[in-house]
């Protein structure tokens, strides 16, 4: 039976549509993905005009883990963070003092802490996927930052009795406690061997959060008679607990060893298969000044589990770049303009991308360009002197654009905002039969300029 866990984070992943039932959508969706892998396809896969998750489900009453995902086969890969939360009325009030629920991840324990819904929290990730991501991050605050890094022969201790020493290393959400980070380390990057023993002494935090991969954690409950979260923990949290998945195809179990039984959640980590990615379009064809509308399923973009994710691509074949976070959820600058705007193209293969990863586009296969690129809520453009459009970090001529995930951890990312202005316009003078080509996760898109006419007879 499918239980609902409350709020945004409990996700189930169905879709709403014009007049077409939800549930319909969703059992159309599971069935026919894996039908349309090899295909080749004129214009985007045109399954449905918008993706909408409008909550996310759990295949245990009190056991969330933001991984699993069926759309998604429960695959995790790379740097991506996973939620687990205990949503349990028999531990959930906030002025109760109660053991913390014993979490295993493959038979490690996993500490959770209470947050101020009464819930309790924990992050986990792979130790050599976020040492690698984190070593691309050089400024707080922003990109791929995992936080201050610790080992796990640490003493530091948020809370009696909560250690770390069962996980392969972990990470403090502002630094300090002797913690290491791409930004402090002296120039030298973070490895498994470096990781350092941090103590309880706080040395010097960073004024913001360091950490830039969970950016909606719930706060911690410092109630005294319930959990009691020291400032001390506050100041690290969220800490992200690490583990060596790295004889991959990996299982991983999740485990909430509950009175009365045990509720449990089988992941995979390995690198996505293709036939889990795919790309679609409201419609077959555009008419000359629509706005050019996509969606892309790829759970491997979905690094933060609590907010929605933004990636940017600098789409040109011939100058092909990768930014995270380049814009902010409201299409703000955010690493765009700054050093923390680091080109990951080079890392795709350490981050276990397989063929997806690399988005780019052929903007004149007939020698006509029939779009324009244009500012919206999601990515921030200005005119170049050549009249073509720029970031603040991407040139005209690299192609910039940007997909932001439609919510927080569903792995769906659009190119459109939430008033339906897409990156991409069709120009008004678009010649007919015209058009341009993307290529994602080895599949060609052709998307084709087309006029449509209608005729009202009236009686």
């Amino acid at each position: 039976m499918l239980q609902f866990l409350g709020n945004r984070k409990v996700v189930q992943l169905i879709q709403t549509v014009r007049n077409v039932s939800a549930v319909l959508i969703f059992v159309v969706i599971l069935s026919i993905l894996p039908l349309s892998v090899a295909r080749p396809v004129e214009a985007m896969e045109g399954l449905i005009p918008k993706l909408e998750p409008v909550q996310h489900v759990s295949s245990n009453p009190n056991l969330y883990v933001s991984a699993e995902n069926p759309l998604f086969k429960n695959y995790f890969a790379g740097p991506m963070v996973v939620e687990v939360i205990v949503s349990d009325p028999d531990i959930q009030r906030l002025d109760q003092a109660y053991g913390e629920p014993v979490v295993t991840v493959n038979g490690k324990r996993l500490h959770m802490a209470q947050g101020t819904d009464g819930n309790w929290y924990a992050y986990f990730a792979d130790r050599n996927e976020a040492i690698a991501a984190a070593n691309t991050a050089v400024l707080t605050g922003k990109g791929l930052n995992f936080g201050g890094f610790c080992g796990p022969n640490s003493s530091f201790s948020p809370k009696a009795g909560v250690d770390y020493s069962e996980t392969v290393g972990f990470t403090v959400a502002r630094g300090g406690y002797n913690s290491i980070n791409d930004t402090n380390n002296a120039g030298s990057k973070i490895t498994a061997a470096n990781l350092p023993s941090c103590t309880n002494t706080k040395d010097t935090l960073t004024t913001n959060q360091m950490e830039h991969v969970v950016r909606e954690n719930n706060t911690l409950n410092t109630n005294t008679a319930g959990f009691a979260a020291s400032s001390q923990y506050e100041n690290v949290w969220p800490i992200i607990q690490l583990y060596d998945f790295s004889g991959v195809p990996t299982p991983v179990t999740v485990d909430y060893q509950k009175g009365g039984g045990d509720q449990a959640v089988n992941l995979i980590f390995d690198r996505i298969p293709s036939n889990l990615i795919h790309v679609y379009a409201p419609r077959p064809d555009f008419p000359p000044g629509s706005q050019i509308q996509g969606d892309l399923l790829d759970p491997q973009l979905n690094i933060d589990p609590t907010s929605d994710d933004s990636w940017t691509w600098g789409a040109s074949p011939t100058n092909n770049t990768l930014y995270y976070m380049a814009f902010d959820r409201n299409g703000k600058p955010d690493a765009d303009g700054t050093l923390a705007m680091q080109n990951l193209v080079g890392n795709l293969t350490t981050f276990m991308f397989n063929h997806n990863g690399r988005l780019t586009e052929n903007a004149k296969p007939q020698g006509v360009v029939v779009f324009e690129s244009q500012s919206n809520g999601i990515q921030t453009l200005f005119k170049a002197s050549d009249g073509l459009m720029r970031t603040e970090s991407i040139n005209p001529l690299s192609a910039p654009i940007t997909l932001r995930e439609i919510q927080a951890n569903a792995g769906i990312f659009g190119d459109y905002d939430e008033g339906g202005i897409a990156d991409l316009v069709m120009k008004n003078d678009a010649p007919r039969d015209k058009s341009f080509t993307i290529d994602y996760n080895d599949r060609s898109y052709t998307v084709i300029v087309k006029y449509h006419t209608a005729t009202l007879t009236m009686g």
